[in-house]
């Protein structure tokens, strides 16, 4: 026979083995389904064209490494323009964002690969005159060069700003129980840092998410940005 104090001591254990299964995640949100990035991305954006380059720092995408087991697709381009600085273009798509397999900001990357971080700061890019993508510049510097940085991230529909914000939206994800993929677009030129050169990589970015496929948008932007940025182009 169950005795009271059993079921006092039982009752507990119930309570957190119920509560960790309402807690646990037993749906997916992709955002990008079966469409590849390389395709959903121009090759021409406004003024700029593909360029072919190996300048551009990348992920390490061995078979084995962390980023090619957080990354399912990368696309990697150099766009040149007769009136505009060139913008490098870094996209990497991950469809499982875990607490074991998370985005990489490029605070992290780059200094990883021996860059310094010596600006950073939050931003709102103008998209169109109704629509803002929160983003981050950063300025990454080491011996042989400077790049100045326009990035961001998406998490599920969320658009974090910083490393903080990003594990809050993943959780807040999890608690509405799904798992989320998540985009990071970083774009870097090289040159000395200043408002023009961010003004350049603004202007990109808002070019590239007016271009894009607009089926593909909200993999990029998340939904409630993508259907903003539709309704005001």
């Amino acid at each position: 026979m169950l005795k009271r104090r059993d079921l006092l001591l039982g009752l507990p254990l119930l309570a957190a083995a119920g509560g960790a299964f309402a807690l646990t995640p037993r749906n997916r949100l992709n955002l990008l389904g079966d469409k590849k990035l390389e395709k959903a991305v121009p090759l021409k954006i406004g003024s700029w064209s593909v360029t072919p380059s190996n300048a551009v720092i990348l992920p390490d995408s061995q078979e084995g490494s962390l980023s090619a087991r957080i990354y399912d697709q990368t696309v990697s381009r150099l766009y040149t323009s007769d009136s505009d600085l060139p913008v490098m273009m870094v996209i990497a798509y991950g469809s499982t964002q875990s607490d074991q397999l998370q985005l990489h900001r490029p605070e992290a990357c780059y200094t990883a690969v021996g860059f310094q971080i010596t600006e950073a700061r939050a931003v709102k890019v103008p998209v169109t005159p109704a629509a803002k993508l929160p983003a981050r510049e950063l300025v990454a510097s080491n011996n042989e060069r400077t790049e100045p940085i326009l990035y961001w991230t998406r998490i599920g529909d969320y658009l974090p700003v910083n490393g903080t914000e990003q594990r809050t939206m993943k959780l807040r994800s999890e608690f509405r129980g799904y798992v989320a993929d998540g985009v990071l677009v970083r774009l870097s030129t090289v040159g000395e840092p200043s408002e023009e050169t961010f003004g350049a990589l603004q202007r990109f970015a808002a070019a590239m998410l007016l271009a894009i496929d607009p089926v593909a948008l909200p993999a990029l932007v998340g939904r409630p940005l993508a259907a903003e940025i539709k309704g005001s182009a």
